[in-house]
């Protein structure tokens, strides 16, 4: 509801159509990993409210970067897409513009701190020769964002 996206619920059933389209041999996808960085920080010296404020302003990010592909909130400050579509095809192009948008973000004076959104993003593209499960593809993405949390200093205390 906070965000008008779908669930967790949503992206199992997702991953389920991913799974059957990998069983087949017609999977075409990749998955990006997004984590808000600093929600605690913004909860506990702001308050819940300013952070749902953070969490609906990355959902906005991303869906707007991420226009042709499903979106799903899958935990609190996490969200996965499902790339297809365009957006497969132009995932390396797609991830630069979030990074800019969000340091555009970062450098408006004029916004509250809950509001100069900080996130890592992360992806990998499905590979036939390589990945045996959508898990594979998953855990690659989310090391990819772990690794873009780490360079950025955004890594959980």
């Amino acid at each position: 509801a906070l965000t008008g996206i779908r669930n967790k619920t949503a992206y199992d059933e997702e991953v389920k159509k991913i799974i059957w389209e990998i069983a087949n041999g017609n999977a075409k996808f990749g998955v990006a990993m997004i984590d808000l960085n600093y929600l605690k920080r913004i909860n506990d010296t702001f308050g819940h409210e300013k952070g749902n404020i953070a969490i609906q302003k990355l959902c906005r990010l991303v869906c707007l970067t991420f226009s042709h592909s499903p979106v799903f909130r899958i935990g609190g400050d996490e969200f996965a897409v499902i790339l297809r579509n365009s957006d497969y095809e132009a995932v390396s192009s797609l991830e630069n513009h979030f990074n800019a948008e969000l340091e555009k973000i970062s450098q408006d004076d004029s916004l509250p701190i809950w509001e100069k959104t900080s996130a890592a993003l992360g992806y990998a593209l499905f590979d036939e020769k390589i990945d045996s499960s959508y898990d594979n593809v998953f855990r690659r993405a989310d090391k990819a964002m772990y690794e873009r949390k780490v360079a950025m200093k955004a890594v959980r205390e």
